[in-house]
């Protein structure tokens, strides 16, 4: 039976929205939506904390495999729409709920991003290029790789998983047989060459249902500790060919799946050439300065595309940065500073664990380079001397 909250979202003249998850992205998608009237439920798996959304809309707390595709459909509140706020989701789930209302990105396009293989395969049809890789699932096979590619590889699971390992670093062929024990007969894999880049850059696009595609700048990111600590937009000294080549990448492959909403796409920078690392089919983390420098941020838009409006204006006043806030608070002292812009995410502090973000932005890159520098000197340097800016 439907509690009053569920019932009170179906009988909403406002249009509805669904998420597959119910974390800190999902949380910023409501908060962006909820001014243009659009009402929230959100699907909360029993390995999930749905904190984050709490008081943002109606909160389904069920395991999706005890239900069938319209049971869960009609659980979330009939939305009009549904979308997701993490990549690992199950496609056939959403192939399923697809039957009775529109979900974006598109399952497709998500069970694309989701496999790596799948995912490479895609970008080099297009011409894209991406770091040498080759099918690899199983021990002779990553040593063929090895022989075609050159040591070291990366090996990579093609199956997202919330669960171990998904990758390994393979420095010669005496180090395979270590991962006998650790690759899955059910799971593919690729072995990917190790790729020495001088930086991570990621580029934020839309596209809305009639085809309309608009780029953020891109950002810089910076991973001082093996997990994005900062991102800074627009990245400094790129070439005007590198961020015209990005563009044109992100314009084919939202084309090509017939994307609808916001993908996110990693770049390694080489010298003057990009490699695309992977694509991102959500909202992403490298995208949140887009909350103060932007008329419309990436959730904004994301919501906007999602419901059948027209993408909005992505352009920056202003350059801006991001500083992720992981397993850290944020003192009296560090918000006495107007210019920074807190968001945070209802979570219980753990170590590592993502927060809570800080937004900046200030009309001198120089400048807002320094002050993101400053701000993580201050969250970070008592506790842990490794998380530096780069």
């Amino acid at each position: 039976m439907m509690n009053h909250e569920v019932i009170h979202f179906i009988n909403s003249k406002s249009k509805r929205v669904a998420i597959i998850g119910c974390g800190q992205l999902a949380r910023m998608m409501a908060l962006a939506g909820m001014p243009m009237g659009i009402s929230f439920s959100f699907l909360a798996e029993p390995q999930d904390d749905p904190a984050p959304v709490k008081d943002l809309g109606y909160i389904l707390k069920a395991d999706h495999q005890e239900y069938n595709a319209q049971e869960l459909y009609l659980l979330l509140g009939k939305p009009d729409v549904i979308t997701i706020d993490k990549e690992n989701v199950s496609v056939r789930l959403l192939k399923q709920l697809n039957q009775f209302c529109k979900v974006y990105p598109s399952p497709q396009a998500i069970e694309i991003c989701q496999n790596r293989k799948l995912e490479k395969t895609l970008l080099n049809k297009l011409g894209l290029e991406t770091a040498k890789w080759q099918p690899a699932d199983n021990v002779e096979a990553i040593a063929h790789a090895g022989m075609d590619i050159g040591w070291p590889l990366v090996i990579k699971s093609c199956q997202t998983t919330s669960q171990g390992k998904s990758q390994w670093l393979i420095n010669n062929s005496k180090a395979i047989y270590e991962l006998t024990h650790e690759l899955k007969p059910q799971h593919s894999y690729i072995a990917e060459q190790l790729v020495a880049f001088d930086r991570e850059l990621s580029l934020i696009s839309g596209r809305d249902i009639y085809g309309n595609i608009k780029h953020y700048d891109i950002a810089e990111n910076f991973h001082p500790a093996g997990v994005l600590l900062s991102s800074i937009a627009p990245a400094d000294h790129l070439q005007p060919q590198l961020i015209e080549q990005a563009q044109q990448a992100a314009e084919a492959i939202l084309k090509k799946i017939d994307y609808v909403g916001i993908l996110a796409i990693e770049f390694f920078q080489i010298g003057d050439a990009l490699l695309i690392n992977e694509l991102i089919p959500r909202v992403h983390n490298s995208g949140h300065w887009t909350q103060i420098a932007c008329q419309n941020s990436q959730f904004t838009n994301h919501v906007r595309t999602i419901i059948g409006l027209p993408i909005g204006n992505t352009s920056a006043t202003a350059p801006a940065s991001m500083v992720n806030l992981l397993g850290v608070p944020v003192n009296q002292e560090i918000l006495q500073d107007e210019s920074l812009q807190l968001h945070w995410y209802n979570k219980e502090m753990q170590e590592n664990q993502k927060v809570g973000h800080i937004n900046l932005s200030h009309p001198n890159a120089h400048s807002l380079t320094a002050k993101t520098q400053q701000l993580i000197a201050d969250l970070y340097q008592p506790q842990d001397n490794q998380l530096k800016a780069s």
